[in-house]
């Protein structure tokens, strides 16, 4: 075992041997790491592993370890404290926080594992990746799985976020003041909730996977106070509510499949000029919770969006792509089954399709509900549809009780059917 914290006083390169190196190691100047397989930087169970001062300096091919616990000084696997600096092709293990940016700009995380040590509670993990005060960061094809989130941002804006998986943990980004950045081709799989967006401004949320996220009050996507937030071509699956309306100034979704939820969309009535078209919304037990009127726009241009709901009931005798009639997706059923959990065992029952087929004909409950006068005829097929994975063993998302297994063999027959008639000739 072979101590390293003054090495690097000494050289600009740092060349790691295959075995295990005594940490804390700091790098206060730039410095390039270069471990060979078998590399590993192991901690003493007492403070933060490696830490990064040096601007500039590079880290790449190592596996690290074993930091302290401390959650009130951040303990972590890497402390980066620098500009420009990149991670690559790091594993790491057996830490509180995986990666802590503070108050930095310019850093490239790339190619990253990231995993805690399985079985603990949630209050005594840490978070994958931390930005703090932090701009122009490059988080891309990182793994992180049983942390406590997945990432945590605060205060840090102008980050791309691309092409990460993020398991097991309670929320796969948790966002919070923080402006203008992008997450693309993201996989939130088997958490709490994929994504919680709270107090942020200039979001672009593109071609991502929120799926399978367990528990009946579980989330693909939380939107709480977010202006012009910008969220297209994801798939919202098999969570228990799939899209989070609190509050969204300006935003757009479009072009998004939501399907096989116990709920597709929460809409709380304080969000404004909030347009939501071009969706595909199907195979959920409940599509539309809430709304209200001019909070929401469902048509742009004579198009609303495909609900599968409306495709059974509805018709399209003239065949201009647009369902004859208009689609009122809200239910009162949905209202009441959020308050009173206990409503759900019998949501499927043969008395509560009936009372959900009478309120339609002759409404009773006053539902502040949405209306989407041009119901799409045809379901637009997003381009992430390849990259939903089956869901986790034992793990259905959103959709309760005996119902589970059967609505995610019917869920998949549904999109079968669906776009396998749009790809026939």
């Amino acid at each position: 075992m072979t101590s390293l914290v003054f090495a690097v006083l000494l050289a600009d390169t740092l060349r790691l041997a295959p075995g295990i190196h005594q940490a804390p190691l700091v790098l206060s100047q730039p410095t390039v790491v270069l471990a060979e397989p078998g590399a590993v930087l192991r901690g003493n169970g007492k403070g933060t592993v490696l830490e990064i001062r040096g601007p500039g300096s590079v880290v790449r091919g190592l596996r690290i370890e074993r930091s302290g616990r401390d959650p009130d000084q951040y303990d972590a696997g890497v402390l980066v404290a620098a500009d420009s600096v990149v991670l690559e092709q790091l594993v790491i293990r057996d830490v509180l926080f995986g990666v802590y940016l503070n108050t930095v700009r310019g850093v490239v995380v790339r190619g990253l594992d990231i995993a805690g040590p399985a079985g603990l509670p949630e209050g005594k993990r840490g978070d994958g990746i931390t930005f703090y005060y932090s701009r122009d960061v490059l988080v891309q094809n990182n793994t992180i799985a049983d942390m406590r989130d997945g990432m945590y941002f605060s205060y840090s804006d102008s980050l791309r976020v691309l092409d990460n998986k993020v398991s097991r943990v309670r929320f796969g980004l948790h966002y919070m003041f923080s402006h203008a950045n992008r997450f693309e081709r993201n996989v939130f799989t088997d958490n709490a909730a994929g994504a919680v967006i709270m107090f942020s401004r200039g979001l672009v949320v593109t071609d991502n996977v929120f799926a399978w996220n367990a528990g009946a009050r579980s989330y693909g996507l939380v939107l709480q106070q977010a202006t012009d937030p910008v969220v297209s071509g994801n798939l919202f699956v098999g969570n228990g509510i799939g899209v989070f309306f609190d509050n969204v100034i300006g935003g757009t979704f479009t072009d998004n499949l939501v399907a096989g939820n116990w709920l597709a969309l929460q809409l709380f009535t304080n969000s404004e000029r909030t347009v939501l078209t071009e969706n595909a919304i199907l195979a959920n037990t409940f599509d539309v919770a809430g709304g209200g009127t001019g909070s929401y726009q469902l048509s742009v241009n004579g198009r609303g969006n495909f609900w599968g709901a409306a495709k059974r009931r509805g018709y399209d005798l003239d065949g201009d792509g647009i369902l004859d009639t208009p689609h009122s997706p809200s239910s009162p059923l949905a209202e009441l089954a959020l308050n009173r959990a206990g409503l759900r065992l019998f949501l499927e029952s043969p008395a509560a399709r009936v009372m959900d087929w009478a309120e339609r004909a002759i409404p009773v409950f006053d539902v502040a509900g949405v209306v989407d006068s041009f119901p799409l005829a045809e379901a637009p097929r997003p381009a992430m549809l390849e990259q939903l994975s089956a869901a986790p063993a034992g793990r259905q998302g959103g959709i309760p009780g005996q119902q589970a297994a059967g609505a995610v063999v019917a869920l998949a027959g549904v999109l079968a059917l669906v776009w396998s008639r749009k790809r026939t000739p």
